[in-house]
């Protein structure tokens, strides 16, 4: 399978696109870590509270280092989606939407991709500080050679070449045939994101897509969700 030409922005409909939630303020965390820990989505991870935020924090200095280190220039926090499709990531939303961007409408320094996401890199750089761990991180296996993909911060050029050298495909089809999660190449989108808002006005409803863990199966999309639930409470009201 060739690798897309395209990538996609994963966001909150009610929040909108090209947001980063390593930007946001003491007080902006707290408000959505009280409105969202609740919400019955596919992977909830302001239910971990400041614990996650802390991690994430962590995990993306670190790319942002990685982006320093490899282009020479400091850059502003990136925003994320993912190579090609991967509907599964709509199950961290509510009521998840998408926009969809050609790779040819970049420079190379504007988007990157990691594998399978940046939040290894924390193990990888070993540097957590006693923090605990999300997301993938390193296999008890790790070798650079069983996977060197890991730590890899690529240009679409870059993946291309790597896409079988760098087991990059073996990575996908193993986790797509068990049905995982991490079944997708993350993108890392650098540009300003007044320019992407102007550039990419479409927004495209979300139906997430399952993924197994440990023999159970979990697909979560709280809107359908709540509409059953309103349906079911007008069918009580209506008795």
């Amino acid at each position: 399978m060739k690798p897309a030409s395209y990538i996609s922005h994963y966001f909150e409909n009610e929040a909108g696109p090209f947001l980063n939630i390593c930007d946001l303020q003491p007080k902006e965390r707290s408000q959505i870590i009280s409105r969202e820990k609740d919400s019955e989505t596919g992977f909830n991870r302001f239910s971990h509270g400041e614990e996650f935020f802390a991690f994430r924090h962590l995990a993306d200095d670190l790319l942002l280092e990685l982006y320093g280190s490899k282009f020479g220039k400091a850059p502003r926090r990136p925003f994320y989606g993912v190579l090609g499709d991967a509907d599964v990531v709509g199950g961290l939303y509510r009521d998840p939407y998408k926009i969809s961007m050609p790779i040819r409408e970049f420079a190379s320094d504007e988007i990157t991709f990691m594998i399978p996401d940046h939040f290894h890199l924390v193990s990888l750089m070993k540097r957590n500080g006693g923090k605990k761990m999300f997301g993938y991180q390193l296999p008890k296996d790790y070798s650079e050679t069983e996977y060197p993909y890991f730590g890899k911060l690529l240009t679409y050029e870059e993946l291309l070449e790597g896409f079988d050298t760098l087991k990059i495909r073996q990575h996908l089809d193993r986790e797509r045939t068990k049905n995982n999660w991490y079944r997708y190449v993350e993108t890392q989108i650098w540009s300003h994101p007044e320019t992407l808002k102007s550039r990419f006005t479409e927004w495209i409803e979300v139906d997430p897509e399952p993924w197994t863990y440990n023999g159970t199966t979990y697909l979560q999309n709280y809107k359908t969700l709540k509409a059953e639930q309103d349906g079911a409470g007008n069918r009580y009201r209506a008795l």
